[in-house]
């Protein structure tokens, strides 16, 4: 028996660590909210936008994994990136207009 937790205590820790190197597992402290979006889709957008020109994001919503995106309506759509990435992906981000409830 202590053999087989040892053992699964080993292999958990490098699956762990595989995570964190392929950034499956995300270190919040290190993000930083850019915006937060109405629409999910204009999330992706901004996201694929930020991409495609060498910023990484991260988008985090409260819809059961898109199973129930009216509730997005409540809490929205927020888009992350790095606190170093931030000021930058900021300008570009500002490039884009998306729909407000002025247009």
């Amino acid at each position: 028996m202590f053999l087989n937790i040892s053992f699964s205590f080993t292999v958990l820790l490098h699956i762990y660590c595989a995570l964190i190197k392929y950034d499956i597992i995300i270190d919040m402290e290190n993000l930083k909210n850019l915006k937060t979006f109405s629409k999910r889709i204009d999330a992706e957008i901004a996201k694929g936008f930020l991409e495609s020109n060498g910023i990484g994001s991260y988008i985090f919503s409260d819809d059961a994994g898109n199973m129930y995106p009216s509730a997005d309506i409540v809490s929205g759509v927020r888009l992350f990136v790095t606190k170093e990435d931030f000021l930058a992906a900021k300008e570009m981000l500002d490039m884009l207009e998306f729909e407000t409830e002025e247009n």
